[in-house]
């Protein structure tokens, strides 16, 4: 079963449950989490019967962390244009190779409210390389080192505000 709404709307432990999938299929680390979780604009979930196998949210994200990604890639948009980040689009390995991930993003960007909406992904993330553009987003900047998981880059994709073409 798929839900989408506000964080508020959620139960604690509906909440507790999307950060831990989040946690566990090492998309990001756990600290602060919780509270960006809750600052997001929507969340999807995704349930097989009473398993947690899928999650997505449109992100307010931190200034700074937005002016990071934007920098980090050399992107010449202004990172100020896009107030909302697509993020936190997981599917549980045992449920990987179905399409969740379409269905995830396409619940999730309907909270843009026509918004300008950035995204992030893994060199290797194959899945979120193809949803993507054929979503609306254009691949922006310059790829560029991911911290948290080495050998691996971050793409910098952009939808909803034509990105600057000299990049």
């Amino acid at each position: 079963m798929l839900t989408a709404k506000p964080p508020n709307e959620f139960s604690d432990a509906e909440l507790a449950a999307f950060v831990e999938l989040v946690v566990s299929e090492g998309e990001v680390t756990r600290h602060g989490l919780l509270g960006r979780v809750k600052a997001a604009r929507g969340l999807v979930i995704l349930y097989d019967g009473e398993i947690l196998v899928g999650t997505a949210a449109i992100k307010n994200p931190e200034l700074g962390y937005r002016a990071d990604v934007f920098a980090k890639s050399k992107s010449l948009a202004d990172d100020t244009a896009y107030a909302v980040e697509l993020g936190y689009v997981v599917v549980a390995s045992s449920h990987r190779g179905r399409g969740l991930s379409w269905s995830l993003v396409d619940a999730a960007l309907p909270f843009t409210n026509g918004s300008a909406v950035f995204a992030t992904t893994r060199s290797n993330n194959a899945a979120m390389q193809r949803i993507l553009p054929a979503r609306g987003f254009t691949a922006n900047g310059s790829p560029y080192p991911s911290a948290e998981h080495p050998g691996q880059e971050i793409r910098l994709f952009l939808r909803g505000q034509a990105p600057d073409h000299r990049t």
